[in-house]
Formats: structure tokens, C-alpha cells, sequence
């Protein structure tokens, strides 16, 4: 007994005298050679599970034993650890690894060795990007990147918001996107699985190809291909849950009372009569939900000393965390390459993408609502309004997530493809023509339902209030395409320890866009009807119809 006290006492003691040296630690993470804050580096106590990861300006704060010593981590740079030695601020400067020096980046129109290049380009391997299933590709590398603000919206399958190095003024604020050699002002057609490598151009040296399309930053990215001698194929597929963490703080039913009518005296008039309303309700409980994920993968990759082949397929689906709002989309990546000869090649690049995008949806609503009011009636169904306090700017926010659930259809449609062919002649020169196209399809519908709810303030038989009293029905249609070809002439030679590149090339760019939508609107008496699975054909006559 007394040799289990003495132990628990030494236990005692050894974390006393670990509490008493820990001291709180911050600092600032920044790249050895441009000076930019490092973002989600991850810094750790040796010896220890306590961490944690630098911020969007590359600071970080954590508790550590004064005689400890911290370890950070970053990929593609050199890991580093700094003993604590009893200070309270350590700012370190991470170095780039001597092999992410040597690997080959692709630089607008053509590649380069790291080592070669003195411009801010970041690169993210595929692999880091398939390490974070997302339905959009950019969603993948928020926090990987120095100098890149990524923003998600939290909307399934909405592009996020992107700034390189802050925002510009230049046109608008998004990057310019380069998949396989095509000018893109985004890449949702392409799946994380089928990406081999993104580069992010930062810098004007690094950006002055592209002109003042590139002034908001450049993303290049390369979709796989199959490796010499490979023949692999490869299914995965990931399953998750997404929620709300923290939820915006609301005050409840009887504290919304107390405060309320404590406005209502201060003001000089009497309480508010709450007889109608007796409810206890977290709107934001009543129209949130755990949404699932599901990303499927296939792959196949076939290569000789001639050909070499790739297919990757992708199937996705995405549940918000917003009742009824789901995203569905289907990729196919196809490109071949063929090596007729050791100085002429040849080769195709398609990727094909549809998505069924989510009815969009507000918390606004929710947040607003009084708690007072109960979503439904157990003889007359679902509230309409809300009490008289708020009833001209707010409803109940059911009515928008269940009544109008499944009126609104949104499919997107794209064909991105490409043909090249490239000849070496005369022992240092390369010439390389290629061909894009872009087609996009979109198709849209939107119905709006005539609504009928429950109104506690209506005093006779039938207490049912119409908030929409007629029914609409808009549908639109729209079609883009884009026509690329690009014609580069490329010299290369080595004098000794030297390497001398150089370029020169056309593009020339065709964009178009039709457009057309109508729409109808009719009374109570005659509603539209609404049937999700089908298209309108005719939307009424000429005289009652609205398009353009």
C-alpha cells in the first residue's frame, strides 16, 4: 500500500513540475525564400501528442515545457525543430526540400526544373489533393498553399471563392484556370481523382505569359497519365458525414419573452400578449441536417513503349447541410498519347462532366425567427406566419425548405477536349500544335407553388392564410463554346552548366454564348402544375408568356 501511495505521489509530483515549466508559446511561420506566411503548417512537441497548425497569416500559439522542442512540418520543405529554451516568441523560416527542388513544373506553356525557376510557384502533388475528397478540385488544397485564400461556401458543389496574393481589380477576381493546355474560368468538370499535379502562379514574372487574363493568379493543372510500363486500375471510394459545428448562439423562448418585453417597457408601451404563441423552437435545428458524402473512383491505366492510355470515371454525391439540398456529378477523363516515332507524337486529351446542382437554400430565415412560434399545428399543419412583430420580414422558414422542396431543376453539361501533335526537328527544336474545344450545356427550372398554411390570428372556422397566392414556372437554357489553338516553337540546348529555353508561339481564343429562358405565371383558380421528373414543352401563349 505504501509503495502504490509513493507512486501516485511521484505521478503527482512529475505533472506538477511539467504544469509549472509549460509556457505559452507564438509565432509566425514563413518561407525561407519569399517570406510569405506559411499556412497550415503543422508544429508539434516532440515527444508529445500537443500540437497544432499555423493560421491563414502563418501564426500559431501553443503551450509547451519550457526545455522542450517544437517540430515543424510542411510538405515540400525541409522539417525543422527549434528547442523552446524558456521563450515565449519563435518565428521560424521553413526551407524548400533539396528534392522538391529537383521536380519538374509546369510553367505556363511549357515545364521547368524547380531549381530553374526564380518566379512564386507552388505546387500540389495529386496525392494531396485525392487526401482530401471534395466534389470541387480547389475545395482540395484550402490551407495547402502560401498566399492563397480559399473560401467554401459550405453549398454542395459550389466553386469557392479563390484569391492569390489578395484581390485585384482587373476584371473579375478569380483565377485564371489552365487544364491540359485550355483556358478555363473554372475546373468543376474535373475530378480530384484524375489530377496529377496543380501549379499556382503567383508572381508577375510567373504570370506575364497570360497577359491580363492572368492578373488575379494562374492555376495550372495536369490530369493524370499513365506511367511507362504501367498497367494498373484502381477504384476507391470515400464515405462521410458533414455538419454544422458551431451554430450562431440564439436566445430561447423564454429568454426572447423577457428581453422583448423589456424593449416593449422601455419604450413606453405594455408587454406583448404571447397567447398565440407558446412555442419553444431552434430553427436552425428544424432545417439543418447531417449530409452525407460519397465519392467514387475508377481508373484504368494501360502503357507500352508507344502508347500510353489512361481512363479515370467518377461518380459523387453530396448531401448540404440544408434539408433537400443534394449535388450529383459523373466525370469521365479520357487521354491517350501515342509515340510514332522518336521525333513525332501525337495525342488526345476529353474530359466529360454532368452535375445535377442543389436547389440553393438561406439559414437567413432561421436565424431571424422568433423562437416563440412552433413549426406546425397538430390539427391545421405547418405555421405560415410568425408573430405581428416580424411578419413583414420574415416567415416561417419551413415553408421555403419543406413546401417549395423539389421545384427547382438545375443540370450542367460539359464536353472538354483536345488533339495535339508535336515534332522534334534539327536536334534542338520542338514544335507543338493542339486544338481545343469547351461546349457547355445548362438547362434550368424554377416553380413556385401556391402556398396555403396555418395563421393562429385568423379568429373563425378556418384559420387558413394563402401566403402564394398564384403559381410560376421560368425555364432557361444556355450554351457556351470555346475554341483554342495554340502553335509553339520551343528551342533548347545545354552549354555546360547552363540551360538555355526559348519560346515562341500564337493563340487564338473564340468564345460564344447563346442564351434563351421564358417564363408564366397563373392564378389560383387554374394553377400550374409541377412534376420534378419532366420539362415544360410550351409554357401558355404568347400573350401571357414572358422570355428573352
Amino acid at each position: 500500500m505504501k509503495n502504490k501511495l509513493l507512486l501516485l505521489f511521484c505521478l503527482f509530483t512529475v505533472n506538477l513540475l511539467y504544469a509549472q515549466e509549460a509556457t505559452t508559446i507564438s509565432g509566425t511561420v514563413t518561407d525561407a525564400n519569399s517570406g510569405e506566411p506559411l499556412i497550415g503548417v503543422s508544429i508539434l512537441v516532440k515527444g508529445t501528442t500537443t500540437g497544432t497548425a499555423t493560421d491563414v497569416s502563418g501564426q500559431y500559439q501553443l503551450s509547451a515545457p519550457a526545455n522542450g522542442t517544437l517540430v515543424f512540418t510542411y510538405i515540400g520543405y525541409t522539417t525543422l525543430e527549434q528547442p523552446v529554451n524558456s521563450q515565449n516568441t519563435i518565428n521560424v523560416s521553413l526551407a524548400a526540400s533539396a528534392s522538391a527542388l529537383n521536380e519538374v513544373v509546369v510553367i505556363g506553356y511549357g515545364t521547368a526544373s524547380r531549381r530553374d525557376l526564380t518566379g512564386s510557384i507552388a505546387t500540389v502533388k495529386g496525392t494531396e489533393v485525392a487526401d482530401r475528397p471534395s466534389a470541387n478540385p480547389i475545395a482540395s488544397i484550402q490551407g495547402k498553399v502560401a498566399g492563397v485564400q480559399i473560401v467554401n461556401n459550405g453549398r454542395p458543389g459550389a466553386t469557392p471563392d479563390v484569391r492569390i496574393r489578395g484581390t485585384n481589380t482587373i476584371g473579375n477576381v478569380q483565377p485564371l484556370y489552365v487544364v491540359d493546355g485550355i483556358l478555363n474560368d473554372n475546373i468543376n468538370f474535373v475530378n480530384p481523382a484524375d489530377i496529377e499535379s496543380m501549379e499556382i502562379l503567383k508572381d508577375p514574372s510567373s504570370l506575364a505569359i497570360f497577359g491580363v487574363r492572368g492578373a488575379n493568379g494562374v492555376i495550372v493543372v495536369t490530369t493524370r497519365r499513365a506511367k511507362t510500363g504501367q498497367m494498373q486500375i484502381n477504384f476507391n471510394s470515400t464515405v462521410g458525414v458533414k455538419n454544422v459545428v458551431n451554430r450562431i448562439a440564439l436566445t430561447d423562448a423564454a429568454q426572447f419573452r423577457e428581453l422583448y418585453d423589456e424593449q416593449l417597457v422601455n419604450q413606453g408601451n405594455t408587454p406583448y400578449d404571447y397567447t398565440n404563441w407558446q412555442g419553444n423552437t431552434d430553427w436552425q435545428d428544424q432545417i439543418f441536417q447531417k449530409g452525407m458524402l460519397n465519392y467514387n473512383n475508377l481508373s484504368l491505366a494501360s502503357s507500352t513503349e508507344k502508347n500510353r492510355f489512361y481512363m479515370g470515371m467518377g461518380y459523387t454525391t453530396e448531401e448540404g447541410i440544408i434539408k433537400y439540398e443534394k449535388y450529383q456529378k459523373i466525370t469521365v477523363n479520357l487521354n491517350d498519347e501515342l509515340q510514332v516515332s522518336k521525333a513525332l507524337k501525337f495525342g488526345f486529351t476529353f474530359n466529360g462532366y454532368r452535375a445535377k446542382l442543389p436547389q440553393e437554400r438561406s439559414v437567413g430565415g432561421a436565424l431571424l425567427a422568433a423562437p416563440i412560434a412552433e413549426p406546425y399545428n397538430n390539427e391545421w399543419g405547418m405555421y405560415g406566419t410568425l408573430p405581428n412583430f416580424q411578419r413583414a420580414q420574415v416567415w416561417n422558414p419551413l415553408v421555403d425548405i419543406e413546401l417549395r422542396k423539389n421545384t427547382a431543376i438545375n443540370y450542367e453539361y460539359r464536353a472538354v477536349g483536345s488533339i495535339f501533335g508535336e515534332v522534334n526537328f534539327l536536334k534542338n527544336f520542338t514544335f507543338r500544335t493542339a486544338l481545343f474545344a469547351d461546349y457547355g450545356f445548362n438547362q434550368g427550372r424554377s416553380y413556385s407553388p401556391i402556398i396555403t398554411v396555418y395563421n393562429p390570428e385568423i379568429v373563425n372556422a378556418d384559420p387558413i392564410d394563402s401566403l402564394v397566392r398564384i403559381s410560376s414556372v421560368s425555364q432557361n437554357q444556355n450554351i457556351y463554346t470555346k475554341i483554342q489553338s495554340d502553335y509553339l516553337l520551343t528551342y533548347k540546348k545545354a552549354f555546360g552548366d547552363h540551360n538555355l529555353t526559348a519560346l515562341a508561339g500564337i493563340t487564338s481564343y473564340y468564345n460564344s454564348f447563346e442564351g434563351v429562358s421564358s417564363g408564366r405565371t397563373q392564378g389560383s383558380g387554374d394553377p400550374i402544375p409541377n412534376d420534378p421528373r419532366f420539362w415544360y414543352t410550351q409554357i401558355g401563349d404568347v400573350s401571357s408568356t414572358t422570355g428573352s
